[in-house]
């Protein structure tokens, strides 16, 4: 195993130790899926609708911006990789359930039209405390230059119990994301340079209904409107895909963002950029989402970092959670952020 692989395949992330037994799945440790073409309208149609940032939807735009060009939304991207990995898991007659991606890592911009071909590794497989089977799982995308523009490692729970989370156990380790490394409190003055930015200034990124037009619409916008790609291989579920919880999540904290703007704009008060994401961390599905369920979504600064390559910016770490109505965490996750600096 290389650098890379060896440390994420060493033990699993807040588990005990766990017995090691022979693989006894279908699928093989090195799988070779793909290409994915991506379909540039669709792209932009999913970023106009869950993330509506100028490098994901407008092509002039998105030639001043650090991407260069106009490049697909992270979640649609994963949406794709992962619908695409759930249908061959299929063909071999294992049911896949996702518990969390311990790391999503942005390498290089998906465009329009680009083939993207996946290799995913997986680990051996050992037995959860929750008493399922898994395997971790690292996914390289790389598109049709022979260039790795995603990498994902992901805890896989392979034929479990019952097909879905709905019927696994919530308190699986795996399914356990990290406390915020600080106290919250929220602040109305949340639009701040890189400088200026408080560690843990919380914002209410306000609500969601996940109904079923919006379910159908995620799915259309993905190109899976004809079955559920979440994770799990169940068709016709009434429990919301798992990837539209975080693209909601980004939907909800981008209106945010254009709100904030225009209320400081109006006043006269320079507006920090705020630039693309780098990857995400310790992203977690708790719990299931009916449709029809309405989330309230949060988010915080949990960590600044410099970058020595790029002054005008500076690296966000933020907190992410969305809340059922009986306050319990359906999702969380920490996305890495760009923020323009105030003092380049």
């Amino acid at each position: 195993m290389d650098r890379f692989t060896e440390p994420y395949f060493g033990t699993l992330t807040q588990a005990p130790a766990m017995p090691v037994r022979r693989p006894r799945m279908a699928l093989p440790d090195v799988c070779q899926l793909g290409p994915i073409r991506i379909a540039a309208d669709q792209m932009v149609a999913f970023a106009r609708r869950f993330d509506p940032q100028p490098f994901h939807v407008d092509e002039q735009a998105a030639r001043g911006t650090l991407l260069g060009g106009l490049a697909a939304s992270a979640w649609y991207t994963c949406t794709k990789l992962m619908g695409e990995i759930a249908r061959f898991a299929i063909r071999h007659s294992v049911v896949l359930d996702l518990a969390g991606a311990e790391q999503i890592i942005l390498l290089g911009p998906v465009r329009g039209n680009d083939r993207l071909t996946i290799t995913l590794f997986l680990s051996d497989e050992t037995l959860c405390t929750c008493g399922d089977p898994v395997r971790r799982g690292r996914v390289e995308a790389v598109n049709q230059m022979g260039e790795v523009v995603m990498r994902l490692m992901l805890d896989c729970v392979l034929n479990p119990r019952a097909s879905g989370l709905k019927a696994a156990d919530v308190s699986c380790p795996l399914r356990q994301g990290r406390a915020a490394r600080g106290a919250r409190a929220a602040r109305p003055d949340a639009i701040r340079y890189f400088e200026d930015v408080v560690i843990g200034s919380e914002i209410d990124l306000g609500h969601y209904t996940f109904g079923p037009e919006a379910v159908a619409e995620f799915n259309a916008c993905t190109g899976n409107a004809a079955q559920h790609v979440d994770g799990s291989t169940e068709i016709g579920s009434c429990d919301v895909p798992i990837w539209h919880l975080p693209a909601a999540w980004m939907q909800r904290m981008v209106r945010f963002y254009e709100e904030e703007s225009k209320q400081r704009e109006a006043s006269g008060e320079p507006i920090p950029r705020l630039g693309p994401a780098t990857g995400f961390k310790q992203l977690r599905w708790h719990r299931p989402v009916a449709i029809g369920e309405t989330i309230t979504f949060r988010g915080w600064a949990e960590r600044k970092l410099d970058i020595a390559s790029q002054h005008r910016w500076g690296l966000l770490v933020v907190g992410a959670e969305g809340l059922n109505a009986d306050g319990e965490t359906v999702v969380s996750f920490y996305p890495q952020m760009l923020l323009e600096r105030r003092n380049p």
